[in-house]
């Protein structure tokens, strides 16, 4: 399965959980500066990327994720120029309010309907189990989305979209040492069992003579799992990896074991966001050096 290759890709990072103006703008990742956006720029913990790729005189874009909260996500479009309605497509990562939350607000936005591709089970209902207690469930309303002009495509399988986008499918797991996150639960029918993140897809976009880049949620499969799986089936060496990681919750050894695996499959750029954790980050920027990249809203990755 592959899609189409682009001379260019511009990834904005709409929303996620830190933002700093004071940031220096490097070759393939440029900030935004004081004073350089129609009104201030929010961060907080959601997730969502604006995804545009540029092949001869063809164009298209793709909205990925939806952050925690309508306002959050509206203000950081508007301030960054970006009209809903020019949203061609978008995607769902998978079934957390931390990356729904906005959806139903953005299609209100919008003057005419938005597809969003998801998995199925991107529906259930699903809860996390803390030390604090249960928290959630949270659940993607259908109806309600629909009836704000949603128009839902369920995939499962790798799949292109317009042309450039490639949806990953369901995650293969063959990594040792990304393990199930035994706080996460998903309820189907009347039983609440451990959530494996069958929902969870990841996106990639494969650049002309340089390799894929590949774009997660919150890799609850394991991104290392995530990246091999979108080389298996593109057979493309691997460009860029951006997306929530989720390491915040794990040992030391299980991220540096990560880190190791995404060394060995030789990106050119890492951008850790989202749910990937300040001290995992910190490690990963002293592993990775120069090819590691603090995630900060406003951002546009270029390649």
């Amino acid at each position: 399965m592959r899609p189409v290759a682009v001379d260019r890709v511009r990834i904005t990072i709409l929303v996620d959980n830190y933002y700093d103006v004071l940031l220096p703008s490097t070759d393939h990742v440029k900030r935004v500066g004081p004073g350089q956006t129609k009104k201030p720029l929010m961060a907080g913990h959601g997730y969502s990327l604006f995804v545009e790729v540029f092949e001869g005189n063809n164009s298209a874009n793709m909205l990925v994720d939806f952050c925690h909260s309508p306002v959050v996500l509206l203000n950081n479009m508007e301030s960054l120029g970006i009209d809903p309605d020019s949203v061609e497509v978008a995607f769902l990562t998978h079934g957390h309010y931390d990356h729904f939350g906005g959806l139903v607000g953005f299609a209100r936005a919008r003057s005419k309907p938005v597809t969003v591709y998801l998995h199925p089970d991107a529906f259930y209902p699903k809860f996390v189990v803390t030390p604090a207690g249960r928290r959630g469930p949270w659940q993607l309303n259908r109806s309600e989305c629909e009836d704000a002009g949603v128009l839902f495509s369920e995939v499962n399988m790798p799949s292109v979209v317009n042309n450039y986008f490639l949806i990953s499918g369901e995650i293969e797991r063959t990594t040792d040492f990304e393990k199930p996150w035994q706080a996460a639960r998903v309820i189907k029918g009347e039983r609440e069992v451990l959530d494996l993140f069958i929902d969870e897809q990841a996106v990639g976009i494969l650049v002309k003579d340089r390799g894929l880049v590949v774009l997660s949620g919150c890799s609850h499969p394991g991104i290392v799992n995530i990246v091999r799986h979108m080389h298996n089936i593109t057979g493309e060496r691997i460009l860029c990896v951006i997306g929530g990681f989720h390491w915040s919750i794990l040992p030391d050894e299980v991220v540096e074991k990560s880190l190791d695996a995404l060394l060995e499959l030789d990106p050119e750029l890492v951008v850790p966001c989202h749910c990937t954790g300040f001290r995992p980050s910190c490690m990963a920027a002293g592993k990775l050096g120069s090819r590691f990249a603090v995630s900060s809203v406003g951002s546009r990755i270029e390649f």
